[in-house]
C-alpha cells in the first residue's frame, strides 16, 4: 500500500531463510521489464542470504521503444515515485540493512532511495543515473556510494562525476 494513493507493485525474490538483508533493484528508464526481473534474479542468486525487491517505479508501464521510455521517464511523477520508495521501506523490519542498485534512470534514484532509507542503507550502487547534487542532502547519506558512468557520454559525464564525488 501506498500512503494516499493507490498501491504500488514490486518483483521479490524472498529468500527461504529469514533475514534481514534486503537489495532494492530500481529500473531502467524502460520501465519494470524482463531483463530487470532476471538482473533481481541474478543478484539474489549471487548474494545468497538476502530479498530482492525490483521496484516499479512507473506503476505498470513498461516501454518497448526510445520515445515511449523516453515519455515515461520525462512524465514520472517524482511525488508519486517517492512515494513508492516509502510504501517499500515501510515493509521492512526494524533492523533490515538495505542496499539498493539501478540503472541509468534506476541509478539517480538508487541514491534517491538510498537517501530515503536513512540509517537503514549499507550500500548504494548507480550505473549510470544523475546523482543528487545538494550537499545537504547527501550529508544524511548513510552509505558509500559506488557510481558507474560512461567516460565518453555528454549527459553523465567526468564533469558530473567529479562535481558529485
Amino acid at each position: 500500500p501506498v500512503e494516499g494513493g493507490d498501491a504500488a507493485a514490486a518483483y521479490q525474490v524472498k529468500n527461504e531463510s529469514e533475514t534481514n538483508n534486503y537489495l532494492f533493484v530500481i529500473h531502467e528508464w524502460w520501465g519494470l521489464n524482463d531483463h530487470i526481473k532476471n538482473e533481481a534474479d541474478k543478484w539474489f542468486e549471487k548474494l545468497g542470504n538476502v530479498n530482492v525487491v525490483a521496484l516499479d517505479l512507473y506503476d505498470g508501464k513498461v516501454a518497448t521503444t526510445r520515445e515511449k521510455a523516453q515519455e515515461y521517464m520525462s512524465g514520472a511523477d517524482e511525488v508519486r515515485i517517492q512515494s513508492i520508495i516509502d510504501a517499500a521501506i515501510a515493509t521492512l523490519p526494524e533492523n533490515a540493512e538495505l542496499a539498493t542498485i539501478g540503472w541509468c534512470f534506476g541509478g539517480g534514484w538508487s541514491l534517491r532511495t538510498a537517501l530515503q532509507a536513512g540509517d537503514k542503507t549499507g550500500a548504494c550502487v548507480m550505473y549510470y543515473g544523475m546523482p543528487v547534487k545538494e550537499v545537504d542532502k547527501l550529508k544524511s547519506l548513510n552509505s558509500e556510494v559506488l557510481f558507474i558512468y560512461g567516460t565518453q557520454d555528454d549527459w553523465i559525464n567526468k564533469e558530473v562525476a567529479n562535481t558529485f564525488k
